[in-house]
């Protein structure tokens, strides 16, 4: 593989690992909360895996456009259009959450089924304020999900060098060192279309 599809294997170890432990079945509705880098994948993967519909939820509008243009969903939806988000409300079998804050969770929360399950990948470093009623009510299973296995990291080497997917289509542009600045800005800026943005020392 070349030195690019190599720096996108952590990533999607990550991603391939939360969607283990959704362990979405053929025919599901899920819905991945995060456009980034590791919600792209989850959704790649879980088309992959058979899912009936990908949808991800995006407080971005650029990313948002970005997860159906490269593929990986089949729609995506504004997490922060209210009215939209409501009409999802118990709609979807598992849910990947790759945000790690309180907005994120709760949407998560709302949105998947009665008896669904959740998997929890995004990370917060302060406690979350969420409707634990929802989790209760409706019965659901909270998977946390931390890294991979070393066996989902062996198993992403060879899909990526097999090409069996495709994941340089998630690199958004190569820096020079000089860049990471800027591309840390524009990674936090809210508006910018870029999923992963890789580092070339020698550029």
């Amino acid at each position: 593989m070349s030195d690019e599809e190599g720096a996108l294997v952590e990533p999607t170890a990550v991603g391939f690992h939360a969607l283990n432990l959704a362990q979405v079945d053929v025919g599901d509705d899920v819905l991945v909360v995060g456009g980034g880098i590791i919600g792209l994948v989850s959704a790649m993967f879980a088309k992959k895996s058979g899912a009936s519909k990908v949808v991800v939820s995006e407080a971005n509008i650029e990313r948002g456009e970005k997860a159906v243009e490269l593929g990986v969903a089949d729609e995506w939806i504004d997490a922060k259009d209210e009215k939209v988000m409501n009409e999802y409300t118990n709609h979807f079998d598992k849910v990947i959450e790759c945000c790690g804050n309180t907005p994120a969770v709760n949407s998560a929360l709302k949105l998947v089924k009665p008896g669904g399950t959740v998997v929890l990948v995004g990370v917060s470093m302060v406690p979350l304020n969420f409707a634990s009623i929802d989790a209760v009510m409706k019965e659901l299973t909270l998977i946390g999900a931390i890294a991979y296995t070393k066996e989902e990291f062996a198993k992403c080497i060879d899909m990526i060098a097999n090409k069996e997917i495709d994941v340089l289509k998630f690199v958004s542009k190569t820096i020079s060192l000089e860049e990471v600045q800027s591309a840390y800005e524009e990674l936090t800026s809210g508006k910018s279309e870029s999923i992963k943005i890789l580092v070339d020392p020698n550029k």
